[in-house]
This record gives C-alpha cells, structure tokens and sequence, in this order.
C-alpha cells in the first residue's frame, strides 16, 4: 500500500468509507471533495477542500503541496455538470473534456491519465475495502425464485450487450421483459423510473468486461435497497467479486426486512 493516499470524494457512502479506512491507515489523509456534503468527511480529513465544480489545476497543486504520492477516485460525480456547468472547469478539465468521448469509461480513463502524467499513481478502491466485495451465490435469508432467476439471467444477456457501450451497469427486468435500464442518471435514479413503470422486477448490476478496477466499480447500499422496496422491486443481482456491498451486515439485515432476496452472480 501506498504511503500518502490522498483522495477525490464523489458523492454517496463509497468515499466516507474509504476516509474512515485512510484514517486508520495513515496519519494524515487530503480529501478533495467534490459533492454537497463535504462535511461528512471532515472527522477523517486532514484536510479537507471543497470544489463546486470540477478544478483539477488546483487539485494537483494541493495534492503535490501535501505530499501524496498516490490517489483513490471513489463516489459519484453527476454527469449533468458536464453540460450544465463546463463555463466554470479550470482549462484542464476542459481540455479532458475537448479530448476524450463523455461516456464513463473514455472520460475517467482520461482523467486517470491526467493524474498519471503528473506521477501520482491511482489506486482501485477495492484493495481498501476488501471486506465489502460481494461473494458468490444467495447472500440474503430469501432466495431468488424461479421467476426471479429468469429474469436475472435475462438481465444478464441484456447487460453483455450494453455494457460494452459502456451504458447500463444496471437494469430492471419484469416478467422477462426490459422495464428500465441505467443510463447518466445512475442507479438510484432508474429505479425510481422502473417503480413507476412497472412496480415490479429484478435488478441486476455487473460491471464492463475490461473495466479499469481503480475506477467506477459496481456500489449497492442500503440506499439501493429502499428504492427498490419503495418501487416494489424484489429481488437484487450483483456481480461478485466485482461489487462493492457498502455496510454489508446492515445491508443484508435491511434486505431480509424488506424480504428482498440478494444474490451474487
């Protein structure tokens, strides 16, 4: 393990878990946080720098002035800010945004490649939360039913043919027919749509075939689990080895509460 991780912290629970892992493992963590909640992170900071928007010109700086010789990329960034907001991007993200296609792989490759070009080498967020990895087969006291692992097997058709577009890490199937699948919105968001739609379903999250594993691996967390119970959605697949399963012992209880089976395939 590196010796001076600093990190990027997107929004949800991924980045917080990563700090409060940092913080045991090292004396003094930099937090570059780019969400509305920075504060979350700052028992576990030592130092903690907000951004509105995306200012790599000032990241590397701060990251280079503290030290780091290493960096983790975990959370998520809205894509929306790509078209809403790119007037406020210092010119190097800018450029990154000139130089590169805008779907997930092309455009976090091209910011690995960003930090890389300054020797500040970027590390999978997995090797700080191994614990949290999905293992194979029914991870919750319900398993799948019959109907269920149709569906699942569906999915999982559907998703060998979008994930290589690099689109849909996630999608909702009901009675063997494609009720949503995730696209800029992410998972939470389509969940919502498919709740609307169909009120019931499977959903399965897999990660690209040869998806870089220091950036955008499969997250599911309790957050997933009441969407899903509130769009009427019972059943969860996810990929294992391959997915991170934040708070798994609350996870798993919550998942039996809501009798949503759990399955890692």
């Amino acid at each position: 393990m590196e010796n001076n991780i600093a990190l990027i912290a997107g929004e949800g629970i991924l980045p917080v878990e990563i700090a409060k892992k940092l913080k045991n493992l090292q004396p003094s963590t930099l937090i570059l946080a780019l969400r509305d909640d920075p504060e979350i992170l700052e028992p576990y900071a030592g130092k903690l720098i907000h951004f509105k928007t995306p200012n790599f010109t000032r990241g590397l700086k701060e990251i280079k002035a503290h030290g780091s010789d290493s960096l983790i990329m975990a959370g998520r960034i809205p894509k929306k800010i790509i078209y809403r907001v790119p007037f406020s991007f210092d010119r190097i993200a800018l450029e990154i945004l000139k130089n590169s296609l805008l779907d997930d792989h092309s455009l976090l490759g091209a910011i690995v490649k960003t930090f890389e070009n300054e020797n500040i080498k970027v590390i999978p967020y997995y090797q700080i939360l191994p614990e949290f990895i999905a293992p194979s087969g029914n991870l919750s006291k319900r398993p799948p039913t019959e109907k269920e692992l149709k569906d699942i097997e569906y999915a999982k058709k559907i998703l060998r043919v979008t994930l290589p577009l690099s689109f849909g890490q996630a999608v909702c199937v009901a009675d063997g027919a494609v009720v949503a699948v995730e696209a800029m919105e992410g998972t939470d968001q389509m969940i919502k749509r498919a709740g609307d739609l169909s009120g019931r379903g499977v959903i399965v999250k897999m990660m690209k075939e040869n998806q870089d594993v220091r950036y955008d691996l499969p997250t599911v967390g309790t957050r997933t689990l009441e969407n899903m119970h509130n769009a009427g959605l019972t059943c969860l697949a996810v990929e294992a080895g391959k997915t991170l399963i934040m708070e798994p012992e609350k996870f798993l209880k919550l998942a039996d509460g809501f009798n949503i089976a759990v399955e890692g395939v």
